[in-house]
């Protein structure tokens, strides 16, 4: 595996990982309040968006094809954890 398809696998698993992560933050926002908890999403999401598109353009230089594979993964990467973090926990609103 080339280091480019590492970037790509690396990028599927983090966002994963991180998407998870956030889902359950979201939860513990929404669990004390469900306007926090919305707004909050909404903020973290666009943050880390931001955060990765700063930090992948002064790490790499690649082509439009590699660039749009690079986001297809991390896209890919973030449902498959938003997904099953859903399906699994389940927050405590009343």
């Amino acid at each position: 595996m080339n280091g480019f398809m590492m970037w790509v696998a690396g990028a599927t698993i983090i966002n994963a990982i991180a998407a998870g992560v956030l889902v359950l933050a979201i939860y513990r926002l929404m669990e004390s309040s469900i306007p926090l908890g919305a707004f909050g999403s909404i903020a973290i999401g666009a943050g880390v968006i931001y955060a990765e598109a700063t930090l992948g353009e002064q790490l790499f230089t690649v082509t439009v094809s590699e660039m749009k594979l690079l986001v297809i993964a991390a896209a890919v990467g973030a449902a498959i954890g938003v997904t099953g973090t859903v399906l699994t926990v389940k927050p405590e609103l009343e």
